[in-house]
């Protein structure tokens, strides 16, 4: 077949445009979390996060847990899950404000 070439040539760059939106997803997530102060609501950090992928009641994601002053936790984890086990956490308490923040790497 004559079209294999293009047909190739398309899915090439139609995986390197997903890679490359994958990469500056995370790009931001690793640069707008340092940003996070305690006291932050939940409005502010989904303003600066987005939707977290998933919130975990009680406080407990990935072997991290708060017992004190905590009440759930947003879990972010990075676009290329498969390849890059990195999650990010926002602890909050029960007036929705951040009491901590961690990074983890899922080996």
């Amino acid at each position: 077949m004559k079209n294999w070439p293009a047909i190739v040539t398309v899915l090439a760059l139609l995986l390197m445009t997903a890679l490359g939106m994958a990469i500056i997803a995370d790009w931001r997530l690793d640069g707008d979390f340092p940003a996070i102060r305690p006291k932050s609501s939940e409005m502010q950090v989904k303003q600066m996060m987005g939707e977290p992928g998933e919130v975990d009641r009680p406080c407990r994601a990935f072997g991290v847990q708060l017992i004190a002053n905590c009440d759930h936790v947003f879990v972010y984890r990075s676009t290329l899950a498969p390849l890059r086990g990195k999650h990010w956490l926002v602890f909050f308490d029960q007036n929705n404000q951040a009491t901590a923040t961690s990074t983890e790497t899922k080996p």
